[in-house]
């Protein structure tokens, strides 16, 4: 159950969720150490509420890691101006293996198509991704094709691959022909994977909390 600190550090930021009759409560606060009797956190902020909860309040902890995303289940101790204290676990969740989070996250992209000694490149914007792949809707079918070199365009950085046809499939949308393209990646290193990786779990993050955000 203790896998989840090999990839917990300490600075590691977290969502603390209360449940209450009236919907959950989400705060925000930061992972700061675990010994044999607790953990400890910084005291939980929020936007609109000052945090408060009593003694043996059941607690969720979830933590967006490369390793997936761990649901923790505790029970409030106490606080100090500063930080508080949770006890350990008394269940673990892994949400999600990181290969496999696959998010609708949307990244320009560049394919260069070969065929014997002809090249054509093409743009296009994923529909979802994960660190093994990727799935577009292209206006041709690039089955024809013998090479893709790939090029996912993120803010922050370029990565490069070669692609695997995995699916094509022709698609109507708005009585015009699509290819529904889903390719996995075959050269890609594991920064570039780590990355992704990365990039998948704050976009769930980022989801999560507009989920919670809406039960508020």
């Amino acid at each position: 159950m203790e896998e989840y600190l090999n990839y917990i550090s300490a600075e590691k930021k977290i969502d603390l969720i209360i449940r209450t009759p009236n919907g959950p409560i989400r705060f925000f606060s930061t992972f700061k150490n675990q010994d044999n009797n607790k953990i400890t956190i910084t005291k939980p902020t929020s936007k609109n509420l000052a945090f408060s909860c009593v003694a043996n309040q059941p607690v969720e902890i979830y933590v967006y890691t490369n390793g997936g995303v761990f649901k923790l289940k505790c029970k409030f101790i106490s606080c100090s101006q500063s930080e508080c204290l949770l006890t350990l676990p008394s269940s673990v969740e892994k949400m999600q293996r990181r290969e496999y989070i696959r998010v609708d996250l949307k990244i320009k992209t560049v394919l260069d198509l070969i065929i014997g000694d002809s090249k054509k490149t093409i743009q296009a914007t994923s529909r979802n991704i994960s660190a093994k792949g990727i799935n577009l809707l292209l206006e041709e079918d690039i089955s024809i094709y013998s090479k893709i070199e790939l090029k996912l365009l993120f803010e922050e950085e370029n990565i490069t691959t070669i692609a695997k046809k995995v699916k094509v499939k022709p698609v109507k949308v708005d009585n015009k022909i699509y290819y529904d393209t889903s390719l996995s990646f075959i050269t890609i290193n594991e920064k570039g994977i780590n990355f992704i990786v990365k990039k998948c779990f704050e976009y769930e993050a980022a989801q999560r909390r507009k989920l919670l955000d809406s039960q508020i």
